[in-house]
């Protein structure tokens, strides 16, 4: 092999690390009965494992229970009022068994899958994932007045990379996203 061919190669592989994803994230609503609803911009592979947040004993978020994206069956938009804000289309919904154990009420927590060795919870509930090649990424929910916002920051100039919309048909008394979070 050429060394031009060689570093074409390598500079190749080097963009597509550089360009993915430690993992992609989904909102995850568990209604406190052993279903849960995946709300998620792509579709996760049949073979992928969920890592999800799920409720410590103050109803704070904690990570990671597994699910597997097998179990995921697709649902219709009638399920949720939810929005892709980055592209203006309905997301992907997929209803998901749970454990009753995990949760004996409702809680919205995140979800991850893909390519990631490691994911944790970071500060404010957010959750955080590296994989083997160095790459990272990060999600959290914030709340406005309705609804819940899932953001996943980008890097460079564009300002996010993911952000889903889940309207909850209610008012919500003490929003949690900052001003200019979510426009």
């Amino acid at each position: 092999m050429s060394i031009e061919r060689l570093l074409a190669t390598v500079l190749l592989w080097a963009a597509a690390c550089a360009g993915a994803s430690a993992a992609e994230y989904g909102i995850l609503k568990m209604d406190g009965e052993g279903k849960a609803l995946l709300i998620t911009a792509k579709r996760p592979d049949p073979s992928a494992t969920l890592l999800v947040q799920y409720p410590d004993a103050e109803s704070r978020p904690v990570c990671c229970k597994h699910l597997r994206a097998a179990d995921l069956v697709p649902v219709g938009k009638g399920e949720a009022v939810a929005i892709n804000k980055l592209s203006g289309v309905e997301p992907l919904l997929y209803r998901v068994p749970v454990p009753r154990e995990w949760t004996d009420m409702p809680f919205i927590g995140i979800a991850a899958w893909g390519q990631p060795s490691r994911v944790r919870n970071g500060r404010d509930g957010q959750l955080e994932a590296s994989d083997r090649h160095g790459g990272k990424s990060r999600a959290s929910l914030c709340t406005s007045s309705e609804g819940v916002h899932l953001l996943e920051p980008a890097s460079g100039r564009k300002r996010q990379k993911t952000h889903l919309y889940l309207w909850l048909g209610y008012e919500i008394e003490s929003p949690t996203c900052k001003a200019g979070q979510v426009k």
